[in-house]
Formats: C-alpha cells, structure tokens, sequence
C-alpha cells in the first residue's frame, strides 16, 4: 500500500510507466479521525471504554522499526532514499493500515471447481479474488438475488451473492482482533469503488452483490430523489466505528422508528434530548478478572484458601470458557426502568461456579458448567460488585455528567466522540446495575413477607410499618446512582 502510494503520487525512476492503481490510490483519504491518531490527552477521555485496548499504536510502531523500515532502507532500488521521508515515515506507516483497516475486504481465489462455465474472477489478475462471507437473511431482495446476506463488522461493504451454479462463500474483511491470528493475511484486498457508500444503524437500502465476473450494486428498498444510499457495516457499537472509521452512529433509542436524516452529533443546535440518542449495538465488555476480584473477598470471609479458587479458573477456561463477557443495550419498552436486565448466561455461570458453596467436585465430574441462576441473591450481589466495579473504570463522571458535558459547544470532535462511546457503555451499566439492586430488594421484600417469624421481630418495640422500618427500606434506595455526581460519590463511599 505504501510503495502503491509512492507511485501515484511520485516517479519510481527503476520502474517507468503508469502505475495500474495510481488512480484510486489517489481517491484514498489522507488523513484519519480515528483513535489511532489521537493525542494522549483526547485518549484519556477514552479510559475504560472498549477502544483503548484495541487500537494497537505500540504494537504498531514496534513492526515498523523493527520490521518494515529495515526492509525498506536494505532495497533502495524499489525504495528511492529520497521517498523514505515522505511515502515509508511512521505516519505514512499508520495511514496505510487505517485505509486497509476501514475499506478491505477478505477474499479467496477463484478456481475452477467455483465457476467451471467460465473463466475465473482472478484470470490474469491475482489481485481481483472471490469475497468469501457469513450468510445471514437481510431484507428484501429481487427475484435473480439470493436470500442469504452477509453483515461484516470489519469492512465498509456488504456483499451479496445471486443465485448461481457456484457455491461461492463471501464476507468483508472482520479486523476484530480476536480473529487476528485466524486471517490469512495473503486473502486481505482493496477493492475500489466497493467502499464508496456511507452507513448507519439499520438503515441499508443498497448492497454489493457478487456475480462471477462482476460486482453489482443494487439496492434492496426504493429511494426517494435527494436521499442518500446506505450499505452496512454491520452495525457494529461506537467503540468499533470510533476506532476504524473514525465516526459514531447516533439514532433514536426506544424509537421503533428511525429519523429520516441521518444524526451525526450531539449539540444544543439539534434541538434533540441528548438522553433519546445513541447506538443500540453499544456494549460493555467486563474481563473475567474483574469478577475473579469480586467473588475472591466471600471466599477470604469465609476462610477458603486461594488455590480452590485458580483451580476452578483454570478448569473454566479449560473446558473453552470466556475470559471475559459482553453486556448488550437491552431496549427497555417505554423507558422501563423497572425491566430485568438479561445478563449472558456464562457470565452468571462463571460467577456460581466461583462461589464458595458451589460443589466444585460434581462440576468437574459432569464436565459441564454450572447453571447460573440471575435470580440468586448470592449471583446479584457479586453483579452488583462487578457493575460498580466496571463502572469507576471510566473517565468522566456518571451518566447525567456527560450528558451535561455534551451540551458544551466548546467540545473538539475528538472528546466529543470520546464522550459518546464512553456514555453508551455507561447507560448499560447503570440499567444493568439498576436492575440487580430492584431484583435484590423484591427477593428481600419477598423474605419478609414469607418468613412472618422475622417480619414480626422487632427489638425496638415499634410497630410494624414504623418510621423505623421507612428508614430501612430508604436506605436500601440509596444504593443507585443515576444522576448527579454527589449521590454518585455518595454510593462509592
């Protein structure tokens, strides 16, 4: 990418003639708005969201200086001395794995068993390949289309395939560093003019579909004169469109219905509630660590040693276990705050089966792992250590700090985003937590009213339904922190 940069923009004086992608090299942007390239006071406004440890700067720079520059100074026959200043620096370095990172696609060669009616794809070309790709149903198509649509989180193009004699598997290129290790990076491709379209949350009227010789933009839905054309990029959450693309999505939550404009920020001039928007695919990522931390203080209580605990752990991960657990935006009808929050079933899992009183021996014997019941006084309680833990992670205040902090017409671009990430996985965290500590205080009113022997106890004389008893059931109630930074400070106290 960099040496193809070089070339459309400058003479290699060994290599005469026009370069092939001189011409789309050039159409490429220049400069990039993602994390990648922030300064370190704009990525302290990202602290603890799910961007900061994936945006790879350090492990970047280490490649370049210790990989790529050597090679580039040890051939000045392909690298001119007088292009290393400008075309092979360490910015140029990170620009060209932003556009790879925000336009490639994952492809695989054509053979002949794909499309033994004609030539492949890739005939005199090795660069132009097949697209291989998740199937998933994605709304309407025309008749000659197949019904299977791939959704990509790591490229800016959704392809589809028609119906066809191949059977031809496609998808974008996904960069989640997870699957990092799993990519052949010899399949990586810039396809141009595949990556012109913009997106946004679920409003895709328009997708590339793959043919054997061609690539063919359709669209799904009608479009009226004047409105813009949307692929998908997945619909992935803020965290990851802030540290590929550089942008954030911004809709109506508890809307059914989208705006028929696009929202590109928050500001005063919108004359939009800053607490009705965000994106609905924002997530929460909570290390298995953490609650380790959280679970390891019962066991020290009750005088378990340390070693029962690590055996456990090294059991879970073991038998294919996450070493960390994703909470979603869970939609709450009309603003219900009163809604039980789903946690995901190996979180509550992992959290039983470190608990003190969990028959560790049956676990290990069945080889399977525990159930975990959310509705478990013991399982919310260390939820509730976890959430509060997870939520002291963040920069910034609470969820109503940020809100005001967005209404400031002197933010940059920058911490504005940063803001934006940071306060969808905050509002996650306070509906979760909000929905542990109600969980809790209906399973303790329950007990009350179940077990009249205690509910009639009452050491000080007083009636039942005395101011005594209002104290009580006030400062179960003053746990939550939804608003203001005191009755927040308050709850960490």
């Amino acid at each position: 990418m960099m040496w193809e940069d070089a070339r459309a923009h400058d003479d290699v004086p060994c290599i005469p003639g026009t370069a092939k992608w001189s011409p789309y090299m050039r159409t490429l942007p220049m400069t990039f708005h993602t994390p990648m390239f922030w300064s370190e006071d704009d990525l302290q406004e990202l602290k603890g969201t799910a961007v900061v440890d994936k945006i790879g700067r350090e492990d970047a720079e280490h490649a370049y200086v210790e990989t790529l520059l050597p090679a580039i100074e040890s051939c000045p026959s392909l690298f001119p001395p007088s292009h290393l200043s400008r075309w092979y620096t360490l910015e140029a370095y990170h620009r060209a794995g932003s556009r790879i990172l925000s336009r490639s696609f994952t492809v695989s060669k054509w053979t002949s068993d794909d499309d033994p009616d004609g030539p492949t794809l890739g005939d005199g070309d090795d660069n132009a390949d097949g697209h291989e790709s998740e199937r998933e149903s994605e709304g309407p198509k025309s008749s000659d289309m197949d019904s299977r649509a791939n959704t990509s989180l790591g490229s800016a193009m959704d392809v589809d395939e028609p119906v066809t004699n191949c059977d031809i598997s496609l998808h974008l290129d996904d960069h989640d560093d997870t699957d990092d290790d799993e990519d052949d990076p010899s399949d990586v491709a810039m396809v141009p003019m595949a990556d012109l379209l913009n997106a946004r949350w679920r409003s895709e009227n328009a997708k590339l579909f793959y043919e054997p010789h061609v690539l063919r933009m359709a669209t799904t839905k009608p479009i009226k004169k004047g409105e813009q054309i949307f692929n998908t990029y997945g619909d992935p959450p803020n965290s990851d469109l802030l540290r590929r693309y550089g942008h954030i999505d911004l809709v109506p939550l508890n809307v059914g219905s989208m705006p028929s404009t696009p929202v590109v920020s928050l500001s005063p001039e919108l004359g939009v509630a800053t607490n009705t928007l965000g994106n609905p695919s924002d997530v929460v990522e909570i290390k298995a660590d953490l609650v380790v931390d959280a679970v390891r203080l019962q066991w020290v209580t009750e005088g378990q040693r340390d070693r029962d605990i690590m055996d456990r752990i090294e059991w879970w991960l073991e038998e294919g276990g996450d070493d960390s657990f994703v909470l979603p935006y869970q939609d709450s009808p009309n603003s219900d705050t009163s809604a039980t929050y789903q946690f995901p079933r190996e979180l509550t899992a992992f959290i039983v089966l470190l608990l003190p009183g969990t028959d560790f021996v049956a676990i290990r014997t069945k080889g399977k792992p525990p159930k975990g019941k959310q509705s478990d006084p013991k399982v919310l309680s260390v939820l509730a250590d976890v959430l509060k833990r997870r939520e002291g992670m963040y920069a910034g205040g609470s969820v109503e700090d940020d809100k005001q902090l967005l209404t400031s017409t002197s933010l940059t671009t920058n911490k504005r985003h940063a803001i934006i990430v940071r306060l969808g996985e905050k509002r996650i965290l306070l509906a979760a937590w909000e929905s542990v500590v109600n969980t809790l205080h209906s399973l303790s009113h329950r007990t009350k009213i179940e077990d009249p022997a205690k509910n009639n106890d009452n050491p000080k004389g007083g009636k039942k339904g005395s101011g005594g008893d209002r104290t009580s059931e006030k400062r179960d109630h003053a746990g939550p922190s939804t608003a203001s930074g005191r009755s927040h400070k308050k709850a960490r106290r």
